[in-house]
């Protein structure tokens, strides 16, 4: 199965853990990622309030280069990412009089609704499905028996009208891959709660007890560890976890922070270092006693 895939600035440099793990994964599920040829930053959220038709243009951009190179489905791996990516397309095939000012704006023009854009989880669910991971899942891998929360955090789900993607408030899908691995997903209050990633520069307290009381939540149901599918909400949960518990006196503790492809990676046997366990910041080593590093 061939497979468009955006990066995004973060993939590349300070989550590269990430997209490793990410490759590793889809070779194993038969799926051939292909990275956009050229392509460039989708703006995130800060763009738009600087100026709203230029965020729209560099986003369309990464769209008419997929286009370009005859890719039908689109996949992200970081929540903003790709609702960039579905949010921009679905305002032009719904105006075209905005995409026509977008498409000026473009050396090569976009066709609205010629490229389908989604977060890697819905690949995984909707393309390839469950049974089809669980049929790559090792007997003895170093989960299983494990005790694990999903966080899907603010926008990995959300706006549900846009990402159309699970129940925005109650999403199940990563519990379904914890439990594929052979770990019992454990319920958590705190899944779809903001960890305040993006303010890390701007308003650090804040986030540290936002993700401070997200953390401390997860060890007091009983967790061994912690799923995430983006790296904003690693970098909080995973590299201001010393500082977050401290900040909400959550007494001295550390629980490791998975990618969910690497959660998938484990489950399917690869190694230790092919998923790019020695860059999380909190080290899974005690909880995978059994992977060789």
């Amino acid at each position: 199965m061939r497979v468009g895939y955006y990066p995004g600035c973060s993939l590349h440099k300070v989550a590269k853990e990430y997209d490793r793990s990410v490759h590793r994964v889809a070779e194993k599920l038969g799926v051939e990622l292909e990275e956009l040829n050229d392509w460039n930053c989708c703006g995130a959220m800060e763009v738009v309030a600087v100026n709203p038709l230029a965020a729209e243009g560099i986003v369309a951009r990464n769209l008419a280069i997929a286009e370009k190179q005859k890719i039908e489905v689109l996949a992200a791996v970081c929540p903003a990412c790709s609702f960039q990516l579905i949010s921009t397309n679905q305002k032009m095939a719904q105006d075209n009089t905005l995409a026509n000012e977008i498409n000026s704006l473009l050396d090569t023009p976009y066709t609205p609704n010629s490229v389908k854009s989604m977060h890697f989880l819905q690949l995984l669910r909707d393309m390839i499905g469950i049974e089809s991971i669980k049929e790559n899942i090792v007997k003895g891998n170093p989960l299983e028996g494990k005790k694990g929360v999903a966080y899907y955090g603010c926008f990995c789900t959300r706006p549900g009208d846009i990402i159309q993607f699970e129940d925005p408030d109650n999403p199940t899908f990563m519990e379904e891959l914890i439990e594929a691995v052979g770990a019992k997903a454990l319920y958590f209050p705190m899944k779809t709660k903001c960890c305040g990633a993006t303010q890390l520069l701007v308003a650090k307290p804040t986030v540290e007890t936002l993700t401070g009381n997200i953390i401390v939540n997860a060890r007091d149901v009983g967790a061994d560890f912690i799923v995430v599918a983006c790296q904003m909400c690693a970098l909080a949960l995973d590299g201001q976890q010393k500082q977050a518990i401290k900040r909400v006196k959550g007494g001295k503790f550390s629980i490791p922070v998975l990618y969910m492809s690497q959660v998938l990676g484990l489950g399917m046997g690869l190694d230790y270092k092919s998923l790019g366990l020695g860059s999380n910041y909190v080290s899974p080593k005690n909880l995978l006693k059994q992977v060789e590093t």
